[in-house]
């Protein structure tokens, strides 16, 4: 089980005047890391997202823990529950990064289909061949897959035209789980709802200086697309313009 949250950008202004290129990537936030809270026979190990954590701080997930069949249906359930919700998922992270917008004075991002489609594609495309990063193993980064798309929408602010950025995040449906510490059974799961993995995400955006320079660039459109995998991973890609 991957534990934990990590979150990327890219930022990508065009500055007119002198055909000037600058492109922003932020430094991912630590590996996951696992917090431990030992009971007498018990452990229970928290996925929830941790900040710039060191090797040194994390604990490591412990190996050969396995759970009954009864336990794994009930947690394919949740998965299933919060895939089949994935749009809501977006438009819920949407209306959270707005939110956080106006508390700053800037302007509400607009909802922009085209960049939705593109984001979700990244998403799935990085579940399905196992990678978390901003370029494909093929070398392509956003701005490739905005050319692909035949994207080219701009926001222009004085002499300044973004182009577009780019945050990524990953999580996992699971929140928590307990196990026993001398057979390895895990014996319970808890898990995110959908208002709270929305709430991990821009949180965890809005404390990196890089994904939160993203969030509060005077961007006017963005498009997030959400992809669930079959062991609970959460890809989130946003993508503005």
């Amino acid at each position: 089980m991957n534990g934990g949250f990590r979150p990327r950008r890219r930022f990508f202004p065009f500055v007119a005047a002198g055909v000037l290129i600058v492109m922003f990537l932020a430094a991912v936030f630590g590996s996951p890391g696992c917090g431990c809270l030992p009971v007498p026979r018990q452990q229970e190990v928290s996925l929830e997202y941790r900040v710039e954590r060191t090797a040194e701080e994390q604990s490591r997930e412990p190996e050969g823990l396995f759970a009954s069949a009864d336990l794994e249906e009930e947690k394919a359930g949740h998965i299933s529950h919060i895939r089949d919700n994935s749009l809501e998922l977006a438009y819920l992270i949407h209306r959270k990064i707005n939110d956080v917008r106006k508390r700053y004075g800037l302007s509400a991002l607009s909802w922009d289909q085209e960049l939705a489609v593109i984001a979700l594609e990244h998403s799935r495309d990085m579940a399905e061949r196992d990678y978390f990063d901003h370029v494909s193993p093929e070398g392509k980064d956003f701005t490739d897959r905005y050319r692909e798309h035949g994207y080219k929408r701009t926001t222009r602010v004085g002499t300044v035209e973004y182009k577009g950025g780019e945050n990524l995040f990953l999580g996992n449906v699971v929140k928590s789980y307990t196990y026993d510490r001398e057979t390895g059974e895990i014996l319970s799961y808890s898990y995110f709802t959908l208002e709270g993995l929305a709430e991990a995400a821009v949180n965890g955006w809005m404390e990196s200086p890089g994904h939160r320079e993203n969030i509060l660039t005077p961007f006017s459109r963005e498009g997030i697309g959400v992809w669930v995998d079959d062991d609970g991973e959460v890809y989130v890609t946003q993508n503005f313009s």
